[in-house]
Order: structure tokens, then sequence, then C-alpha cells
């Protein structure tokens, strides 16, 4: 599983003085110097991380913890809740990924990472055209690469995605009887509703029906001066129902206004100026948590990961 504490290592070095050619971390630029760095990514074509090393899992309480053999992520470590006691069967897989990402404040940008697991890339034009690519990793296949790009002519995509080719419908046995034994009662259905004479206890020739005396709706008669006042009253309180509706509707009108006026009388003015870019770029250490009993090679070889092993960084 990707470790969170490398990411907040990464984050560190770009506020670092460190001298490092690969990290780049521009802000409040010209869309021509954006463009710059918009033209020269560091890479264009969608690359899976590099292994860089094989540690050993290193607990707090080892001597090892915090020495420049432990690697990147170090202290404590977890599978399904609980705490790893036996950390020798399990290996640390360090890889050197990257990401990056700019844009020149006109409407064109680009970015991309990698991963052990997913790279991808993607840049989009100032006239909004899109093109990208990315690559995973599918367990037991090789690995999956798509191309995609967006145009006036819509969206399009090329991928080694596995192919299906469609086969026709076997029918099972059961399956059969169960179609022929349904055609049977449609048709038996269909002959009886045409010809209901030839089946009198059908439900069809049942013409002698009388309906329950407790299904019978009585009339009550009502003088005309008693129906024209139940009338009335029924209005009336239509009316003043319709009249409280109407003043809780207003009611909360006025507290919209009063809280929409509130809201914009504090709401803080949107910047304008000249349009300004950055980039940014970066490289940083991933770990990966591997049993040792799995076959030899890491997550490069295809083996699968331990995905629910995961890692706090030491005190």
């Amino acid at each position: 599983m990707l470790r969170f504490v490398t990411v907040l290592a990464a984050a560190a070095a770009l506020t670092s003085g460190a001298p490092n050619p690969t990290n780049i971390f521009e802000i409040d630029i010209t869309p021509e110097e954006a463009q710059k760095y918009l033209n020269s990514p560091p890479f264009t074509e969608p690359q899976l991380a590099g292994r860089t090393a094989v540690l050993p899992l290193v607990r707090y309480n080892d001597p090892r913890f915090r020495a420049a053999e432990a690697g990147p992520t170090l202290g404590h470590y977890w599978k399904n809740g609980r705490e790893i006691e036996n950390t020798d069967d399990y290996i640390e897989e360090v890889y050197d990924a990257s990401q990056y990402h700019g844009q020149d404040g006109l409407g064109a940008y680009t970015y991309g990472y990698k991963t052990p697991e997913s790279a991808k890339v993607e840049n989009r034009v100032r006239a909004g055209d899109v093109t990208g690519s990315y690559v995973y990793k599918s367990p037991g296949h090789e690995d999956i690469k798509v191309r995609y790009w967006a145009d006036s002519q819509g969206f399009h995509q090329e991928d080694n995605l596995p192919k299906l080719v469609p086969q026709p419908v076997q029918e099972t046995a059961a399956v059969r009887a169960a179609r022929i034994a349904h055609e049977k009662a449609w048709k038996e259905a269909a002959d009886a509703n045409l010809h209901p004479n030839a089946h009198p206890q059908s439900y069809g020739n049942n013409y002698d029906y009388q309906p329950q005396a407790s299904e019978v709706q009585q009339t009550v008669y009502q003088p005309d001066s008693q129906r024209e006042g139940k009338a009335y009253n029924q209005q009336y309180q239509a009316s003043q129902q319709f009249g409280q509706q109407q003043n809780q509707y207003q009611q909360q009108n006025q507290q919209y206004q009063q809280q929409n006026q509130q809201y914009t009388t504090t709401t803080e003015p949107e910047p304008t100026g000249p349009p300004r870019g950055f980039f940014y770029s970066y490289n940083y250490p991933v770990s990966i948590i591997v049993p040792k009993n799995e076959a030899e090679g890491g997550a490069s070889a295809g083996h699968p990961v331990d995905h629910d092993t995961v890692s706090h960084g030491g005190f």
C-alpha cells in the first residue's frame, strides 16, 4: 500500500533549500514563463516507477531504528487493524515516484505522475484540445496502456485491453425446460381468452358475479342548503390554509434575503488582474510492504501486493 508519510517528506523537500534539479516550484509566473515549463515537462510518456531498494521492516524498538539503512518509513506497521509483530515475514520495497503539474492561466495545462502501480500524463492547449495516456498494472495480465484525445470531433481512445468476442447465447437444459413451460402456459392462457365458452370455470366466463352488501355504496341525501353550506366551509378552510402558507413563504423569503445580504456584504471580492501561471515538479520515495513468502522480484514482478498493510512513521 502506498505510504502517506513519504508524500509528507516530498512536500518538505519542495520547501527545503536542498539543491535538486528535478524539484521545481514556481508560482505566480507569467503565461509565457509557464508555457516554457508546459512545453518541456519532466516526462511525456507514462512509465511505472522503478524500484530502487528492498529493505527490512524496522520497528521503533529495533536498534536499526532511524538508521540510514532503514528506509523512508519506520516505526509501526499494521495489517487488518492489528500491528505487525512478525516484521521478519515482510519486506519493504522502495520506488522512485514523481509528479508534476502546471497551468499558464489562459486555459492550457499539463500534469503527470508515476507510481509503482500506475502512471499518467495529460496535456491541454489553449484551444481546448486534450491529449493524454496512462498505464496501470493488471493482475495476471500485461500492463494496460490507454491513449486518449478529445477534439472538435469528440472523445477518442486506443488501448490494449482484452477484446471480448461476442458469442451466441448457449441455452442450458434447465433454461430450455423453463422456456418451453412458459410458452405452453402462455399459449393456454391465450387460447382461454379467445374461447371463453370452452373454459366455463375461467374468470373470463364469470358473468354472474354480484357485489356484496358491504360493497354497495349508500347515497345519503342532503338538502341543497346543507350541501352549499358544507361546500362553503370547505372553500373557506382551503383559503385559510392557503393564506397561512403564503405567510410562511413570505417569512422564509425574508430570512433568505437577509442571509444573502449578510453573505454578500461579508464576502471578499475576487482578485482581478492579469493571468498568472504556476508549475511544480518533484520526485519522492514510495514504499510498499510485501510478504516474503511471495514470489521473488517484488511488485515489479507482478505478484500480489499486501494492500491491507499500512505504516506510520517513527516518533
